[in-house]
Parts: structure tokens; C-alpha cells; sequence
């Protein structure tokens, strides 16, 4: 890896190549690799770019690229200083490799536009303990290291198939803007689901104040899935904190009318067994043409008995639905203006 980018750089190309931010080999911002390997899902701390690297890459990552970008095309064989990112997204599913060594791979498309002409360039982020790189390339740059490096071969291989299924109008965006100070607690992956689970900086999934988790469920042919599952949610509480179950809400579909419902609830403990705190959570339920999409945002407070819970819960409980209320799909095919934050994917 490290010889074929020395090479490209060596090149000096100026209508199409790549060029490697930063320094050298080493851990990037924000960057947080699991005990597999996995690299998990940061909220960035600053939105520098419009899209998803605004949302998702710590802003010292985003100015690497930006950077990167701002020199190639000063470079070029029209020099211009006229440089502006005008769109990011996320443009393959991860890779992650677990031979010889666990390396994950990430795919990102950024547009811009430089002195009045839109370019596409590719940022391929190789995480890797100690040893990660970001390479940024043009359109005939990305070609050429493809070539070289089966990884990013096959991220741009399921680019192409990603691109073919936004196209098709089966893919969706989950707008998820976090707060700020959200590190992971826990993330996981199948073809059968997906699911990510967020806490403040310094608490983790034992001993945590607020939680916001986010899940992707194979969906139903049946109608009302969202309803029956939220339902079934209030039963389960209602059984382990002895409280009467709660409401589930419809809300308006909006632009989801036609695939399906989006439900909401809000689920209250007094006094999680065993414990001296209560646990509180309102959910939303969105059913997608792709996955059944469950959000909610959890906090705990002192326990007590019902009402003065339900008390103390007032504010976190409008400040939760205010946070549900930007959480929504999009259909990338026709309008992704209503997720500048959408979740990875």
C-alpha cells in the first residue's frame, strides 16, 4: 500500500491523479477503531462541508480534505483558487478486512465546484491501528489506484451498486443529527439488521445519562409494523417496572406516505429493577421501503415513584421529541435536502 501511493504522488500528475493528506501513516481525526477492527460512527465536532462528511468526520479530518482538494486543483493544468464544496455523502457500504490484518475501508463522493466548473473526487479512508491514510482522488486518479488496490476496487465496485440502487428509488437516508458530544457505545452489522448506539463523551453503555440508539429491522409484508412493535414495547415495560402501558402516537408520514406509517411512544420505568434510577425513552417508528427504522433517545433520572418521575421528566422528554422531530428518512434520488445529517449506512 505504502509503495503504490508513494508512486502515485511521485507522478506529479495535474489533470487527474491523487494526492494523501496529512503528515503520513497514523491514527486520524476523531478515528475510533473497535476491537475488530471497525471503525465507529463519530458525529463530527465542527460541520466544515455540506452532507455527510459535515456529519460524520471531526472538522480536523474534513480540513485534510479540503486541503487535499484545494492543492490538487491549484496544481492543475488550469490553476484555480476558487474552490468550494457543495456536496458530501457516504458513497459505499464499509469494508472491512480481517486478513492479514484488520483494516476498514471507507468510500465518500465530494463535489465541488472550482472557478465555475463541478468536479467529483473520491475519499477513500483506510483505518488501520496506528497506520490509518486518506487518499483523495480525481475521477481518473481513483482509476488508476483502483487498479492497484483490490480494497478500493471493490469500494468503488459497490459504489457502482449503491449508485444503481438510490436510481432505482430503493435506498433511503436516516437523517440522525446527534449531539455534538456523542461518542459510540456500541455498534453491529448483519445482512439482517444494523444497529448503533450513542452516549455522552466520558459515559459508556453500563453507566450512562443519556443514550440515543438507532436500529434497522427487516421489514414486514404485514401492515401496522411500526404500531406492533412499539405496542409490544410498552407491554414489555409495563411488565418489568410495574406501570400501565402508554400510548403509541401516528404521526404524519410526510414524504414516507407511501411506504408506510411513522409511530411514536414514550416509555417510562420509575425504578429499573435493582438499581436507585428510573429510565425513561421516547421511540419513533418509521417504516421505509427498505428497513423498519426504530430511534429513540433514553435518559435516566433519580427514582422515584410514578407521578414525580413524569415530573422531573418534562424537559428531557420535550428536548427528546424535539431531537425525534429532525429524525426522518429521505430519498436520495430526488431530494436529500431534508437529511443534511444522514446516519451511515
Amino acid at each position: 500500500m505504502r509503495l503504490h501511493l508513494a508512486t502515485l504522488l511521485a507522478l506529479g500528475l495535474s489533470s487527474a491523479g491523487a494526492v494523501e493528506p496529512g503528515a503520513g501513516p497514523g491514527p486520524i481525526p476523531g478515528e475510533v477503531v473497535t476491537r475488530i477492527g471497525q471503525v465507529a460512527a463519530i458525529p463530527a465536532d465542527e460541520r466544515l462541508v455540506p452532507g455527510y462528511a459535515g456529519a460524520w468526520r471531526m472538522a480536523a479530518a474534513q480540513r485534510q480534505v479540503i486541503e487535499a482538494i484545494t492543492a490538487h486543483e491549484a496544481r492543475a493544468a488550469k490553476p484555480c483558487q476558487d474552490v468550494r464544496v457543495t456536496a458530501t455523502a457516504q458513497a459505499a457500504p464499509d469494508l472491512l478486512e480481517t486478513r492479514p490484518r484488520n483494516v476498514h475501508h471507507a468510500l465518500e463522493q465530494w463535489t465541488v465546484q472550482a472557478c465555475g466548473a463541478e468536479r467529483q473526487y473520491e475519499v477513500w479512508y483506510r483505518f488501520e491501528k496506528d497506520n490509518s491514510r486518506v487518499l483523495v482522488a480525481d475521477g481518473a486518479g481513483a482509476g488508476f489506484q483502483a487498479e492497484l488496490d483490490p480494497p478500493y476496487r471493490r469500494l468503488r465496485e459497490l459504489a457502482a451498486a449503491r449508485r444503481e440502487e438510490i436510481a432505482a428509488g430503493g435506498m433511503r437516508w436516516l437523517n440522525l443529527p446527534l449531539p455534538a458530544d456523542s461518542v459510540p457505545a456500541s455498534n453491529e452489522s448483519t445482512p439482517r439488521n444494523w444497529s448503533a448506539e450513542f452516549v455522552p463523551l466520558g459515559e459508556n453503555l453500563r453507566e450512562w445519562t443519556q443514550l440515543v440508539s438507532v436500529q434497522g429491522l427487516p421489514r414486514s409484508k404485514s401492515a401496522g409494523q411500526a404500531v406492533m412493535l412499539l405496542e409490544g414495547m410498552q407491554r414489555s415495560r409495563a411488565t418489568r417496572c410495574g406501570v400501565p402501558a402508554g400510548e403509541v402516537s401516528l404521526l404524519p408520514p410526510g414524504a414516507n406516505a407511501p411506504h408506510g406509517v411513522v409511530a411514536q411512544t414514550f416509555l417510562v420505568c420509575p425504578r429499573v429493577l435493582d438499581t436507585n434510577y428510573a429510565e425513561l425513552a421516547v421511540v419513533k417508528a418509521i417504516e421505509g421501503p427498505d428497513w423498519l427504522y426504530l430511534v429513540q433517545r433514553a435518559w435516566r433520572l433519580p427514582a422515584g415513584d410514578a407521578q414525580a418521575v413524569l415530573t422531573a421528566a418534562q424537559e428531557p422528554r420535550l428536548a427528546a421529541e424535539a431531537f425525534l422531530e429532525t429524525v426522518q428518512l429521505c430519498n436520495p434520488a430526488q431530494d436529500a435536502r431534508a437529511c443534511p445529517s444522514p446516519f451511515p449506512r
